[in-house]
């Protein structure tokens, strides 16, 4: 077996080498015509240039705004519109006031006025208090009230004085 192997690589070498060929060089009498395209670099490039004339012909002129600017600004909060919201509010506030106090002041003599925090006049912090400690201030309350009915009777005699 080993014999056989010598003789058979011996027999090899001393073939001629044929020489390599390739399909390419093989067929130059068949060339067949190619269509070449201009590439992506070309075509990139005059759009480019088609696009930039576009862009160049829907820019805004001196005085006027771009649609972009234009729908930016629909969607924005301006300024004005804070003012004139928050002065709505206000003049719907102050006429709240106005009407409760219509409301409330309807009739004089008999209106409670409640001293909206009478502890004001004992105003100290509230730890630490004993039982019986704080003043009982109804009578400051009443005395308040009768001051404000007071009032009241004046400026009514006023009006009618007036309308007379």
């Amino acid at each position: 077996m080993f014999s056989a192997r010598q003789r058979a690589g011996q027999i090899a070498r001393q073939l001629p080498r044929a020489v390599r060929g390739y399909a390419s060089e093989a067929h130059d009498h068949h060339k067949a015509e190619v269509n070449e395209s201009f590439g992506k670099g070309s075509i990139a490039t005059v759009a480019i240039f088609f696009s930039g004339v576009l862009f160049y012909q829907f820019i805004p002129r001196k005085g006027e705004e771009s649609s972009v600017t234009n729908l930016i600004n629909k969607y924005q909060s301006r300024k004005e519109d804070w003012e004139e919201t928050n002065a709505m509010h206000t003049k719907a506030m102050e006429q709240a006031g106005y009407d409760r106090n219509l409301f409330e002041n309807a009739s004089h003599k008999h209106r409670f006025v409640d001293v909206a925090y009478p502890e004001a006049f004992q105003s100290h912090a509230p730890r630490n208090i004993q039982a019986g400690q704080l003043v009982n201030l109804d009578h400051v309350v009443e005395h308040y009230r009768q001051q404000h009915i007071k009032d009241e009777e004046r400026k009514a005699e006023k009006l009618g004085e007036q309308k007379k």
